[in-house]
């Protein structure tokens, strides 16, 4: 059975699934400090039992937090961040683990945990960087997929 939320678990969710983008602890608790929340170490506990209880996520690369889309986890999951808008894609990664599994067992390696993040850019901020850049000004090659001529 679930062990209950606290306030405090609560009040992190709420500020985490309000938040456009990942946040780091000090992040959160600024916006919990209007709400008596005053300590990182009652931040930090809370996220670490969120965390714990799957119902948020930490971005190693950036160590930021956010909250989890609710999809099932069971078979893996890549973090796709963008590097314009900061905001997070979950994406299955069911291929890419069993690929690591098999990588994993031919070299006898016991995997305790695995975080996999790409960075990048979302489907809005490469349209939006596409449009902003003058015919024959982009970086990009044939197939890139930008609707230019190369």
């Amino acid at each position: 059975m679930a062990r209950p939320r606290s306030a405090s678990d609560e009040a992190v969710l709420t500020v985490l699934r309000e938040a456009e983008t990942p946040m780091s602890a000090y992040q959160v608790l600024d916006r919990l400090r209007p709400q008596g929340i005053q300590s990182p170490p009652v931040v930090y506990r809370a996220l670490e039992r969120l965390e714990k209880a799957g119902q948020i996520h930490r971005l190693e690369g950036l160590n930021a937090y956010f909250a989890c889309c609710g999809r099932d986890h069971a078979k893996g999951t890549v973090f796709a961040v963008c590097t314009a808008c900061r905001r997070v894609e979950e994406w299955s990664a069911e291929g890419i683990d069993a690929l690591l599994g098999a990588a994993a067992t031919a070299a006898g390696f016991a995997i305790a945990g695995r975080t996999i993040e790409v960075r990048g850019l979302c489907a809005a901020c490469r349209g939006e960087a596409i449009e902003a850049e003058p015919h024959g000004l982009h970086s990009h090659g044939p197939g890139c997929g930008c609707g230019h001529e190369h």
